[in-house]
């Protein structure tokens, strides 16, 4: 479904589509959102923006979210559309149910079920290690499990994976130098990769979600205890062929420099085998390096420094001690 309403502003720079999005009131966005409660018969309740992630967020009441992907990164829509109904009941987890999807004024609308629940963000600082041991448990089942989801052999996302790594590690020195990384570590990146060989050896055809973090998962309370509970947001998606990026964002986000949680996730996930802790840590930072539109400075910032961060090697021990 393609709709024109003029409402939305176009040809916006990638700067002046995030602070369009980031501070334009809710009143600016009103138009569209009442065209879709309309067109769609959504509940007549009142809309909130939600100021979660790069794209426009509104919830609709209790049941109902909308997400407005502008032009700039349409691709980020288009996944969700394709991988909401792929992934919809395959997972111990809730996943958004897809509702509605088209283009309105050149933006992707995606209208998704609103999940139940706590943003997993909003208390992981707060829960002890023994809580943070059992989501972790709960996350390594999860990338089983996703790395599971069966899908068509023609399906939009797969990456023809030699080509994509190429790609990958040709374009991660510009995109260090836009985030700013420290000139020392910055001349030792290429050469880090290059020490790591083979490290992104292509294995069995998976789905990747790519971005399992605390700000993407839901949690609830069950019996004074938090679990897991739904995952959120399929932009980032791809199918290709190794589990690595799909254990990277949570080692980080989560797990944040603590062995024992390390050690849970990798337990429960039980999939890697044959392979060094050091030749593991030497992998996970290698595609650290060059995760499309990762900021590896800020990566860095969420695992506490334990000494001097002067090599790769410095900052792999601290990232991942297996």
């Amino acid at each position: 479904m393609t709709i024109v309403l003029n409402c939305l502003p176009q040809n916006l720079d990638n700067a002046a589509c995030n602070d369009f999005i980031a501070n334009a009131p809710l009143t600016a966005w009103m138009p569209v959102l009442k065209y879709l409660q309309q067109a769609f018969d959504l509940p007549a309740e009142p809309w909130e923006k939600i100021p979660l992630g790069a794209n426009a967020l509104f919830g609709l009441g209790e049941g109902v979210i909308v997400k407005l992907v502008p032009p700039n990164w349409r691709r980020q829509g288009d996944k969700e559309i394709l991988v909401a109904p792929l992934l919809e009941g395959k997972l111990s987890l809730q996943t958004p149910r897809l509702i509605a999807s088209g283009e309105i004024d050149h933006w992707v609308f995606v209208i998704f079920s609103r999940l139940q629940g706590t943003l997993l963000a909003d208390i992981w600082p707060s829960l002890d290690i023994e809580q943070k041991r059992s989501i972790m448990l709960q996350t390594g089942q999860l990338v089983r499990e996703l790395g599971s989801v069966k899908f068509d052999a023609d399906i939009a996302i797969k990456v023809d994976w030699p080509n994509y790594i190429r790609d990958l590690i040709t374009d991660c020195m510009a995109r260090h130098q836009r985030r700013k990384m420290p000139e020392t570590l910055l001349a030792q990146v290429m050469p880090y990769i290059e020490a790591a060989g083979d490290f992104a050896k292509a294995g069995d055809l998976r789905f990747i979600h790519m971005d399992i973090h605390p700000w993407n998962l839901m949690a609830k309370q069950e019996q004074g205890q938090w679990r897991l509970s739904g995952l959120l947001d399929f932009g980032d998606a791809i199918v290709g062929n190794s589990d690595r990026f799909e254990l990277l964002t949570p080692m980080i986000f989560m797990a944040q420099g603590n062995p024992l949680l390390l050690q849970a996730l990798l337990q429960s996930y039980g999939e890697i085998t044959n392979i060094s802790a050091a030749e593991l840590q030497r992998q996970l930072t290698a595609y650290m390096l060059i995760r499309p539109d990762s900021d590896v400075t800020f990566c860095m910032q969420q695992v506490p420094a334990d000494g001097p961060r002067n090599s790769w090697e410095q900052v792999a021990a601290q990232m991942f001690p297996l």
